[in-house]
């Protein structure tokens, strides 16, 4: 154990492959599991969630950072760990991965750092933050159609809404794989960087400005933003009206939670 390790405490200590610090008032959540390209057991999964979890309802934590040690930030479900046939495992699987979306993506302000390969579930829980920065050096590729897996997980809800239709087929159906440039010219990625240094230094800016503002505001407008594309005007404005209306609310934290409920 690293003496880095030694000084989290227990409850802050989210297993074996995760790495978790607290800086700029926002969690950083680092995947560890390098020796197989970061990619996810069922139990690398579930200590995600639990690390999410932990900074969703931490209320000293504004934001969430997720980053990577290696050359991939992951290549997805690790297929040598799951048993196809045991159909109730991979329901889980299923929904422990779909919770970590919904959690990304209700959830407080999310940036996520790539430097390499991104693939499968990779791509999805990385297109759930809001603010996404890469090298130039990386790619990201949905390879689930090669082994017969339908990408679930809000995976397609999430890559129509961003990056559009057409986009979401070529990646879906056919497995195209995307380098950095491109990436940024569809939405998938919001920034590039020119080297693996600049990635945590970028986030943390980023970090920096939004752990100043207005908590109940930025909240309100990530959740407004990620779901009015699929509702009417006047279902939409609606909504926004009790946005608006945060400041009657003396606990900003019953506001944030009411409004999330809307969703």
């Amino acid at each position: 154990m690293t003496s880095k390790e030694e000084n989290l405490s227990e409850e802050e200590n989210f297993g074996q492959f995760i790495q978790f610090a607290k800086k700029k008032r926002f969690g950083i959540i680092t995947l560890n599991r390098t020796e197989r390209s970061n990619a996810f057991t069922i139990d690398f999964l579930k200590d995600l969630k639990r690390t999410i979890t932990y900074c969703q309802e931490n209320d000293a934590i504004r934001g969430i950072i997720l980053t990577h040690n290696g050359t991939s930030f992951s290549t997805g479900m690790d297929l040598e760990y799951i048993d196809g046939s045991d159909h109730n495992a991979v329901k889980d699987l299923e929904k422990t991965a779909a919770d970590i979306c919904t959690l990304l993506f209700n959830g407080k302000p999310a940036i996520c750092t790539v430097n390499g390969r991104t693939m499968g579930e990779g791509v999805v829980f990385m297109i759930c933050c809001d603010y996404r920065i890469a090298t130039n050096q990386s790619f990201f590729q949905m390879p689930e159609i090669y082994s017969g897996i339908f990408p679930g997980t809000g995976c397609t809800i999430l890559f129509s809404k961003i990056i559009g239709i057409s986009w979401t087929k070529r990646m879906l159906m056919f497995a195209e794989k995307i380098a950095s440039k491109v990436a940024l010219k569809i939405n998938l990625i919001d920034q590039i960087v020119e080297s693996e240094e600049k990635l945590l230094e970028n986030a943390l800016e980023k970090a920096r400005f939004l752990s100043t503002k207005n908590q109940a505001v930025l909240n309100a407008i990530k959740l407004c933003s990620n779901h009015f594309l699929d509702k009417s005007y006047d279902k939409a404005y609606e909504l926004e009206k009790k946005a608006s209306a945060w400041y009657e609310f003396t606990d900003k934290r019953k506001f944030l939670r009411q409004f999330r409920n809307e969703f």
